[in-house]
């Protein structure tokens, strides 16, 4: 995605209704998953996704008189970007400070803390018969 793509909380919202509904949509769709109950307006929604066009974010077509949209970008490479940018940010670069603070944090449950350790135990097994 890059950094200047970086996206503002509202872009977020829209992208992960994009990502939810898995193909290609109209304004309308996407505004109709995100507020059924027009919480905001259609043109809101159109503007967002015109602007993440503009980024780069989204790809738009014309088909007859709708235009249809699609992710450039999938869900998990938004996250990896944003990560990144995060560590470089706040942690001088270092993931492992970035995972160090999350553990100290108190903020992981135990579920959450074995799945991690797991992943950890995983990682260190492929690395060992890879290596």
């Amino acid at each position: 995605m890059g950094k200047k793509r970086r996206l503002a909380e509202a872009e977020w919202e829209v992208m992960d209704a994009v990502w939810e509904l898995d193909r290609t949509v109209t304004v309308r769709e996407v505004h109709g998953h995100l507020y059924p109950n027009g919480e905001k307006a259609y043109t809101t929604v159109q503007t967002i996704m015109n602007i993440l066009t503009d980024k780069g974010v989204l790809d738009r077509k014309k088909i007859g008189p709708v235009n249809v949209y699609a992710s450039v970008f999938s869900r998990q490479a938004a996250a990896g970007d944003e990560t990144g940018s995060l560590v470089t940010r706040m942690f001088e670069g270092s993931f492992g400070a970035l995972a160090s603070y999350l553990v100290d944090s108190g903020s992981l449950s135990r579920k959450e803390l074995d799945a991690l350790r797991e992943l950890i135990d995983e990682k260190e097994r492929e690395q060992k018969g890879g290596a």
